[in-house]
């Protein structure tokens, strides 16, 4: 019987250790996805307002038209969706592979990726971010190779 109780202990140490674990990976997950939802709703508000223009970080839109411009942010706005989906897992990568390639094989998925993807990349927060940018990127140069 002696031998039960630190067996009993250690296994609900163990429970115990997963159920930090995953609590502070939702809690992650509830803290980017707030963040990522004030992103959308900040970059429709900037797409759909021609007053908010100057006030945007991305000088690779400043030379663009108006219409374009709005084009670019509303598509910064699907890719920045499709990597919060990806990071919460309610879209696994081979799903996010096909949809990448779809985006890609579109003149505008490819105008977005050729003007952002360095952005992105330094604004990477960490290594989902990094892994979800590469994806693209390989996305990207396949459908340049196809295209050409």
């Amino acid at each position: 019987m002696k031998s039960t109780i630190p067996l009993a202990l250690a296994l609900g140490t163990a429970v115990g250790a997963a159920h930090l674990a995953l609590t502070a990976r939702h809690h992650r997950d509830v803290r980017h996805f707030g963040l990522a939802q004030m992103h959308g709703e900040l970059i429709r508000d900037t797409a759909a307002n021609l007053e908010f223009k100057q006030i945007t970080n991305y000088p690779y839109l400043e030379d663009l038209d108006d219409p374009t411009r709005a084009r670019l942010i509303h598509t910064n706005r699907w890719v920045s969706l499709w990597s919060t989906m990806l990071r919460l897992r309610f879209m696994p990568p081979n799903s996010m592979r096909q949809v990448a390639a779809e985006f890609m094989r579109r003149p505008v998925g490819r105008q977005f990726w050729e003007q952002a993807r360095d952005h992105r990349r330094i604004t990477a927060r960490d290594k989902h971010d990094a892994a979800f940018n590469s994806l693209m990127n390989e996305a990207y140069q396949e459908a340049r190779a196809d295209a050409a």
